[in-house]
């Protein structure tokens, strides 16, 4: 109990508070800014966030075509444009834009040991292969698995139907991707890769004119030379509820029109299954 020296002079009216003083509306404005500061920073990050995004998907470039490839080392960007260009020359305009855009969608993977070690052909005398640096390095673990994911998605999402590849053998036994040249399915079993690609050497592709890259000591690597390491190959059909989209049914067909113009082959689209 208080003390009643302190209560003695204390009368009633002095047990009333004091009513608060009138705000102003910019003292109410920087009452409501100091107690709510942090949701506004945190809904404007999230404003930013969310306007990057949209920009992204309003901006991101339309492709009339996607081309995989499966390589055990990383291309340079400025060897997947030249094919992307290359490519275009070659496709139809399907959604009528009055442009041909191709895109060439790589994936870093490694799928057995180096039986041609880049490295080691420089070594035996590849002026191709001493370019090693400029074409990128071997993926590790961690990139094998990002990239055999990627791959895995776009294969359901039915993203590309042509491939190339410097390891057919690997790709198809690991994914069961190609589609035997007259476009019927192999066995899940089937080992007779060579019946399912094409080498880009005996292909159209093989003319197309691709400009050298210069490489860090000055000196060009011939990029016809480098893609002749590659093989063509086509997605195997599916009985998949996408692969039977009629939309993406289109696409595996108009695919086979470009496969025909790089490899000078019939079109697999169109065999029975």
């Amino acid at each position: 109990m208080a003390s009643a020296r302190y209560t003695l002079n204390i009368k009633p009216e002095d047990l009333i508070p004091d009513e608060p003083l009138p705000q102003t509306r910019q003292q109410k404005i920087q009452n409501w800014l100091h107690y709510h500061k942090w949701w506004l920073i945190g809904g404007a990050a999230l404003l930013v966030v969310l306007g990057i995004i949209v920009r992204d998907v309003v901006t991101a470039p339309k492709y009339d075509y996607t081309v995989g490839i499966v390589t055990a080392r990383m291309l340079p960007d400025q060897i997947l444009d030249e094919l992307s260009e290359a490519f275009a020359t070659l496709a139809d305009d399907r959604d009528g834009n009055g442009e041909v855009a191709v895109q060439v969608r790589q994936y870093n993977l490694q799928f057995t040991e180096e039986s041609e070690d880049l490295s080691g052909s420089a070594a035996a005398g590849d002026e191709t292969a001493s370019g090693v640096e400029a074409a990128g390095n071997m993926t590790n673990a961690y990139e094998q698995i990002a990239a055999m994911t990627r791959l895995t998605g776009d294969l359901s999402g039915a993203t590309s139907f042509i491939y190339l590849t410097d390891d057919p053998a690997g790709l198809q036994n690991n994914a069961l991707l190609f589609c035997y040249l007259d476009g019927t399915t192999p066995a899940e079993d089937a080992a007779d890769v060579e019946n399912m690609t094409v080498a880009w050497a005996d292909t159209p592709a093989a003319q197309l004119e691709l400009e050298p890259l210069t490489l860090a000591d000055g000196s060009q690597l011939d990029v016809q030379e480098w893609m002749s390491r590659y093989y063509f190959g086509f997605v195997a059909d599916a009985d998949s509820r996408t692969y039977q989209k009629e939309d993406v049914q289109a696409y595996r067909a108009d695919s086979g029109r470009l496969w025909e113009a790089l490899t000078g082959l019939p079109s697999p689209a169109g065999a029975a299954q």
